[in-house]
């Protein structure tokens, strides 16, 4: 399906919609032109806000008379379908299907039928990767094993080279604190900095293949750290500095880094909240720690040292560590389903799927400056380094909390072009009205990842820039980037996702294991980007062991097939977790966590590490944790369950303030806890495990009763 609706009301709306500038704030007159353009009630799932053109056919007629406008022309999606013309293996999919399908879906088709035909594209066409020595093979099977391939075999590499090509004069960074003046960084500087911290880390003592550990805001330094160590030939684990002391400990003992590098700690609105203190009653590697502002608010243990010290004899590392496409260059932590958070390595593979993507779904440019208020410690910190830099864009770093007009104001400013929010982020600033005096009609796309979001609320992001995309954009840490996403060459609407990622696929199944518009999602592997170990857990388990077999005339995203053999080798789903469904139109919603993995504030959790920081509060005799997605849509709501002790209050208004205040604390404070209901006992199976699909289905069925 193209997504297009009939080019009538498109061509209604378009007309509408141009004369709903930003400075239209009374919002109901935003809602007035959708329902006359569409002749219905503005209700979710909502018609596209946003178009590559006017129709399927002007988007297929454009692009074969080259006639198309600028802004589509020079998309990196639709130039690559231009020289994909030219490519053997792609030419037999345009003739069959260039009068049937949309022009994405081809390209997927393609993608996922001729995996190795389309990296190879990749890597040579569009990334144009330099290797030091090319590899042998594209994709290979060693072991005969689909979950454990091998890409690019017998290549030699450093994926930091892609970002040192750029001109030396071009601005690499921007870096600006709340209370504070903007710094430039060019990629010369850039280059500079990296290797002069590379050869601090080799003056220290770490070597290839040893590991270091960044825990702080995603300021220059950090940037510096995390390069620099990759560079080397070492790799980073990153951590998130939101975490309470012991959840950073817990992360620390399982990456085992040889050095960590913190910063005192964290200015927020004006006050300060302590990061390396929290750390205080751990053991720690050797550590260095940076001052969030001015000289250091943290007394130093006898194994810490300032980051000036650690700079002091510094001799910059000449000539980088080359290694082959599957070493390590990072470790970051997803919670998924168990009460310790897996440790997904990073290889060098892992950076060029985030490259990729970024290519051709966020249209990254040199001409672009993007910004994502995020970390290292999540996914979309060490994403939107090698998202941005390797194509020679500007990447903006805000140190403060995003929430306010100060950050606003920088996305202003500084001419972001490219916006990547949390739907969580973007209420916040609905509500607190921090966005109002900003003006963003400069930003070109948004993008939106991290929990399913509000429609709503999307429509109103898409609106305060004056009708702008939003890439909708999912995936995961043990993906290096996303499955589904939107694209530019689709129509696009608010909290919809319209394509699956190239040379991926996936299929949703119900709970019967036959397919469906709407079910538990799995991928079909393999690809690159996708995870083959674990540091602390067996891959083969979590990904792959009990997943269904692949029945006969299974389809895929884009209607491929989905193969019982790939090259020969028997091909296995691999679980993932979400829950989807496809609408009428073809594009996608997120249905949130298909287990009991929820995602908070744009970080996903487990419930079991929930019901360890709540079941250690007295009084409370058990405790079970559940995520519910809101009726109007956004991000989920954590409902707690509590069983508590005899004698102890019973009073939920007591308990909730108990309960969040101890989950702030303990795990973070973007989970907010949205109810607590104390009950008599708790459901569980034969083997005493919690049945948390009985308490969310109970729980919506007495919020349905209740209407």
């Amino acid at each position: 399906m193209s997504g297009f609706p009939p080019s009538a009301q498109v061509e209604r709306w378009l007309s509408q919609s141009n004369k709903l500038t930003p400075e239209v704030r009374d919002f109901s007159l935003h809602i007035r032109a959708y329902e006359e353009a569409f002749q219905k009630t503005a209700t979710p799932p909502f018609a596209p806000l946003w178009y590559p053109c006017e129709s399927a056919e002007i988007l297929l007629e454009s692009f074969l008379k080259r006639s198309a406008p600028p802004s589509l022309a020079t998309t990196h999606l639709f130039t690559a379908l231009g020289e994909l013309l030219e490519e053997p293996s792609f030419v037999p999919y345009w003739q069959e299907y260039k009068d049937k399908l949309h022009l994405y879906t081809i390209l997927h088709r393609w993608s996922v039928e001729k995996r190795a035909d389309f990296w190879r594209y990749v890597v040579e066409k569009r990334i144009e990767v330099a290797f030091r020595r090319s590899p042998a093979r594209i994709l290979s099977f060693p072991t005969a094993d689909i979950a454990q391939p091998m890409w690019l075999s017998g290549a030699e590499w450093n994926v930091v080279e892609l970002i040192f090509r750029h001109p030396p004069e071009k601005v690499a960074l921007v870096y600006q604190q709340e209370e504070g003046e903007p710094q430039e960084y060019s990629y010369a500087q850039l280059e500079a900095h990296v290797r002069e911290v590379a050869g601090a880390l080799r003056a220290l003592g770490v070597s290839a293949g040893e590991r270091i550990a960044i825990c702080m805001p995603l300021r220059p330094e950090a940037v510096f750290l995390y390069l620099a160590a990759i560079f080397l030939g070492a790799s980073a684990a990153t951590i998130p500095d939101s975490l309470s002391g012991e959840e950073i400990a817990t992360r620390l003992r399982i990456a085992a880094p040889k050095v960590l590098f913190i910063q005192d700690g964290l200015y927020r609105e004006g006050k300060f909240i302590p990061l390396y203190e929290r750390l205080q009653a751990y053991g720690l590697p050797q550590t260095f720690v940076i001052a969030g502002r001015g000289p250091l608010q943290a007394r130093l243990r006898n194994n810490a040292a300032s980051w000036e010290s650690f700079l002091v004899e510094s001799q910059s590392l000449s000539t980088p560590t080359y290694g082959p496409s599957d070493r390590d260059i990072g470790v970051l932590f997803s919670s998924g389903t168990t009460a310790e958070p897996k440790a997904i390595p990073w290889t060098q593979l892992t950076a060029l799927k985030a490259i990729t993507d970024a290519h051709f779904y966020h249209d990254v440019h040199p001409t672009d400056t993007i910004a994502w208020p995020t970390n290292l410690g999540w996914m979309m910190g060490p994403w939107l380094l090698f998202a941005g830099l390797a194509h020679g864009a500007t990447v903006a770093l805000y140190e403060g909390a995003p929430t306010t007009e100060g950050f606003c104001r920088f996305v202003e400013t500084h001419k972001v072009s490219i916006l990547g929010v949390v739907p969580s982020l973007v209420r916040r600033w609905i509500e607190s009205g921090a966005w109002d005096s900003a003006d963003w009609t400069g930003i070109r796309l948004f993008s939106s990842t991290g929990e399913a979001s509000n429609p709503w609320h999307m429509w109103r992001l898409m609106a305060k820039a004056g009708y702008k995309p939003i890439i909708e954009y999912c995936g995961g840490t043990e993906i290096g980037g996303g499955y589904i996403t939107s694209t530019l060459l689709h129509p696009n609407a608010p909290s919809q996702f319209s394509a699956p990622a190239l040379g991926l696929d996936f299929i949703l199944l119900r709970e019967d294991g036959q397919p469906a518009a709407e079910g538990e999602l799995f991928l079909v592997p393999p690809s690159i980007g996708l995870s083959q170990k674990l540091l602390n857990a067996d891959h083969e388990k979590v990904y792959y062991q009990g997943t269904p077999s692949v029945g006969e005339g299974w389809v895929g995203a884009s209607g491929a097939s989905v193969p019982r053999e790939y090259a020969g080798v028997p091909v296995r789903l691999r679980r993932h977790g979400d829950y989807m469904r496809q609408l009428e139109s073809g594009n996608w919603i997120s249905g949130g966590r298909a287990d009991d993995a929820m995602n908070l504030g744009g970080i996903k959790v487990s419930s079991t590490e929930i019901e360890r920081v709540v079941a250690q509060l007295p009084g409370v005799g058990e405790v079970a944790a559940i995520a519910i997605p809101p009726s109007e849509g956004g991000p989920d709501q954590l409902i707690l369950f509590l069983v508590v002790q005899e004698g102890a209050p019973t009073d939920t208004t007591y308990w909730l303030s108990l309960v969040a205040k101890a989950v702030r604390e303990k795990l973070s404070p973007l989970f907010h806890v949205h109810e607590v209901v104390i009950v008599p006992e708790l459901p569980r199976t034969a083997s005493n495990k919690i049945m948390r699909r009985v308490l969310r289905a109970q729980y919506l069925a007495q919020k349905q009763a209740a209407q």
